[in-house]
């Protein structure tokens, strides 16, 4: 009986509320909690749970699919045959997949006759091209009438774009959209036909959301038969229209100009003259053009201001260019003159240090050679017998770090560098080792330079070319440093095409240039370094976007 009862009692469980007899017991205390109905909710919690993980492990898989980081050709040409092109070469992101694209300016009879009569162009016409930096295919073509005069890329408040591109050919000033070649805006350049290089940018002066820029012209009918600036005109980014009144000018002995922005960020003018180096505010020209602006200007400049808003920054009777020092919290100027360069600290307007040079070749290449954080200068010295001396002059102090002589050709393009993660610059330059001097009409070398191995160079030989432009930049963030070389017929020199000579862009994973190196020993030092040592050096390198 009992074993009888109590395999009855295991086979139902849950039927507990029944006593032997069939008579009804008192219900248990889950029972009255309704322990079933919770236990039938924590299984749709689960399984709806469940559901939904999956849900969003689908739509992440196949619905949202991970970024494809763009796939890019270590190296790509883009060839246009019966040609001529410009020194001029800009990277931007076009077409926003984070890889920097190239952007440059051809005169095109053949290739282009389509597209030039697609717009009503007469033949020869302009073409303003940008090309997908990953494998050099065409993103967009811009017709525009010849004759160029100058393009600026990247130049801000262009239409509704950010920024753009601008360009002065025939009678126009033409903006572009740097994502499709899109025409923002086209003015006549009427009031700035002298118009120089480089553009002044400037914040928003109308009171439309927009960027401004403005042109300084230059007289080339002055008395001197030097041109020196007459006018300086301000325009809106977003319409191209003139803003305010042109600003008189009367600035003597002015050869060139340079835009600046103090530690304050008061912005200023810098102005080159025969005796030397001068600034003007930005304030000041926009109260000349008769407009308000809430821009700010240097006070301990502003003491030293002339009754005619110039200010003298550095006396010299050669002076030849200003460059701003780039990368540095207390903005510096590096001045070059026809014997020496200098460091001119603009906070207290005072001469830093100044090394003594021969005739340059080129402009001078910042970058980081040594390990103190100032950016280092790279120039090139004329020594005569088509022979050139390389040096690296230290920012901190103008000795020299390092120097090289190599054979050069006229024109050679000037040196350039990228920077590294490790917080140095790799650096690349032209020229032909004297070794091989009798060679040097047939062949053009590059050459790289690791700073932690000076005494070496790896020299890649190429076959002698016309090269336009060149330049080495970063093209994606933390990777795919590169460098751009564009040769052909220079535009300036051929009015009329009639040239059988291609222009060739072309586009290098610096890296690439490494397996196709020759080590070159300079200097004293004889130090046991190998060759795969050096190589295996670069190999390692990771590139930083900033300078």
């Amino acid at each position: 009986m009992a074993d009888a009862s109590g395999s009855g009692f295991e086979a139902e469980p849950l039927k507990g509320g029944e006593a032997e007899g069939g008579v009804s017991k008192k219900k248990s205390c889950t029972e009255k909690l309704g322990f079933s109905h919770l236990t039938g909710w924590r299984t749709a919690a689960f399984l709806f749970s469940l559901f939904l993980c999956l849900a969003v492990v689908f739509a992440f898989s196949f619905i949202l699919p991970c970024p494809v980081r763009p796939q890019y050709f270590s190296t790509w040409n883009r060839t246009l045959p019966d040609a001529a092109t410009y020194d001029f070469l800009a990277v931007e992101d076009a077409n926003e997949d984070k890889v920097l694209d190239v952007l440059f300016i051809y005169k095109d009879s053949e290739a282009s006759r389509n597209t030039c009569l697609s717009e009503d162009l007469s033949i020869p016409c302009l073409v303003l091209t940008a090309v997908d930096g990953t494998d050099g295919k065409m993103l967009w073509e811009r017709p525009l009438a010849a004759e160029f005069d100058w393009v600026e890329c990247g130049v801000k408040g262009l239409g509704r774009q950010g920024t753009g591109c601008l360009v002065a050919h025939a009678d126009n000033l033409t903006a572009i959209d740097k994502k499709t070649g899109v025409i923002r805006w086209q003015q006549s350049r009427s009031s700035v036909l002298n118009g120089n290089l480089p553009l002044i940018s400037i914040q928003d002066l109308n009171a439309d959301k927009a960027d401004d820029f403005a042109i300084l012209s230059y007289n080339p009918e002055a008395p001197s038969f030097t041109p020196i600036p007459s006018e300086l005109v301000f325009f809106s980014g977003k319409s191209g229209d003139q803003i305010g009144s042109k600003a008189n000018v009367d600035w003597n002995g002015v050869f060139g100009h340079q835009q600046f922005k103090t530690a304050s960020g008061a912005p200023y003018l810098l102005l080159l003259t025969k005796s030397g180096l001068y600034a003007v505010s930005l304030r000041h020209l926009t109260e000349l053009a008769g407009l308000e602006s809430a821009l700010k200007e240097e006070k301990s400049w502003k003491e030293k201001s002339d009754k005619t808003g110039l200010i003298s920054l550095y006396q010299s009777d050669s002076l030849k260019r200003v460059m701003v020092v780039p990368g540095s919290s207390s903005p510096s100027l590096l001045v070059q003159t026809d014997s020496s360069v200098s460091l001119l600290h603009t906070d207290k307007l005072k001469i830093a240090w100044s090394t003594n040079t021969s005739t340059l070749l080129s402009v001078p290449t910042f970058g980081q050679f040594d390990k103190d954080g100032i950016p280092d200068i790279m120039i090139e010295e004329d020594i005569g017998n088509k022979t050139k001396r390389v040096l690296v002059l230290s920012g901190s102090s103008g000795v020299v770090l390092w120097e090289v002589h190599l054979l050069f050709w006229t024109p050679s393009p000037r040196p350039a560098s990228v920077l590294t993660l490790n917080t140095y610059s790799v650096f690349m330059l032209w020229g032909q080792s004297q070794s091989r001097g009798n060679q040097t009409n047939e062949m053009h070398s590059s050459f790289l330079l690791h700073p932690r191995y000076s005494q070496l160079l790896l020299e890649r030989r190429n076959p002698a070319q016309n090269i336009i432009s060149f330049k080495a930049t970063l093209l994606e963030r933390g990777r795919h440093a590169g460098y751009l070389v564009l040769t052909g017929p220079d535009g300036r020199q051929h009015a009329d095409l009639g040239e059988t000579e291609p222009v060739i862009l072309t586009k290098r994973k610096i890296k690439e240039d490494v397996p196709e190196s020759a080590v070159l020993r300079v200097g004293a030092d004889e130090s046991a370094v190998e060759e795969a040592e050096v190589k295996e050096a670069f190999y390692r390198l990771r590139f930083s976007e900033t300078q």
